[in-house]
């Protein structure tokens, strides 16, 4: 009897132990991954602005000669948004939309603006969510922001109904474009996407950049460990995790003409994932890779070639 009640004591002992150990890396689990969480969708964005002293004075010299304007909505998700309509020289019921990449901010666009401007179209520079003047906390990595160009798409069709638009985004405005161009492929609000420097899937260059970061091995389930609690933690704050932003998964049943710029020398988002999204697409498609171009930079690193690639692009499908 005495050796029964030992060995249940025993038992419940060992239970509580693991249990414990069970509470006790969880918790270190989710505190590490709050923090990550934190870092990435929160912090980061507001503390990069992306702002320099060439883009405000352009903006400000084209708001006091050029009839530049700011304008501002609000979220279907309850945040402000903000961006600049540029008209074009010559009446014209042509609008692009230029989707920054993360950290940056609307005023970016404005390295774009004369390429399109030459075609003919308007342009709307906009700030995504928890980037520039827009409000909203945290970076959701296209999976509110694409809900957020839907309401800019509004926003021009409602200014001009019988009008074009196309979507011009870089690195995550790229990805943002493309995940809302699944959400479109019923509607058909969009002529044509530009898309330079988009991920396929978010999750594998966060592991990546972790790996890189805390110098690990190739091999190391540290990264995977590490997201699977940031993704827990970012769903319960938000209801979307990393693993939801998939602009590959979207993209399947997308007719819409889709143009794919890259880098080769891009370290950030390697070029294949470029070549993946273009692969999956259905409808009419281009791809170009520019040999030199480290992430988000093709535009610098040969301008000339860029605006053509892109203006060639615009005048079969944007017309």
């Amino acid at each position: 009897m005495k050796k029964q009640h030992f060995m249940r004591m025993i038992s419940w002992f060992l239970l509580f132990i693991v249990g414990v150990g069970i509470i006790l890396i969880n918790g270190i689990g989710l505190y590490a991954g709050n923090w990550f969480y934190e870092a990435v969708d929160v912090a980061y964005a507001r503390d990069h602005r992306g702002e320099d002293r060439k883009h405000q004075e352009l903006l400000a010299e084209g708001k006091a000669t050029k009839d530049w304007q700011d304008v501002g909505i609000v979220s279907k998700h309850g945040y402000k948004l903000q961006g600049t309509y540029i008209p074009s020289p010559q009446k014209s019921n042509k609008t692009l939309i230029f989707l920054h990449g993360f950290t940056k901010n609307r005023l970016y666009g404005l390295d774009y603006a004369k390429m399109y401007l030459q075609e003919g179209y308007n342009l709307l520079l906009v700030d995504s969510k928890a980037h520039g003047d827009s409000g909203g906390t945290s970076v959701s990595w296209g999976i509110e922001e694409k809900d957020d160009l839907d309401s800019w798409v509004d926003w021009v069709q409602n200014k001009f109904p019988n009008g074009i638009i196309g979507v011009h985004g870089v690195s995550m405005g790229a990805a943002t474009a493309l995940m809302y161009a699944g959400l479109d492929e019923t509607q058909h609000k969009v002529a044509f996407y530009v898309a330079d420097s988009a991920y396929s899937q978010l999750e594998p260059i966060l592991k990546e950049k972790i790996i890189e970061e805390i110098k690990l091995p190739e091999n190391s389930l540290l990264p995977d460990v590490l997201l699977f609690y940031s993704n827990i933690v970012s769903y319960y704050k938000n209801r979307y995790t990393f693993h939801g932003s998939s602009p590959l998964t979207a993209i399947t049943a997308v007719t819409t003409p889709v143009l794919f710029i890259h880098g080769a020398a891009d370290t950030l988002v390697p070029p294949r994932m470029s070549e993946d999204l273009y692969a999956a697409v259905k409808g009419p498609k281009e791809l170009y890779i520019f040999p030199q171009a480290i992430h988000a930079c093709a535009v610098y690193q040969d301008r000339k070639q860029y605006t053509q690639i892109v203006q060639t692009f615009v005048e079969k499908y944007g017309k």
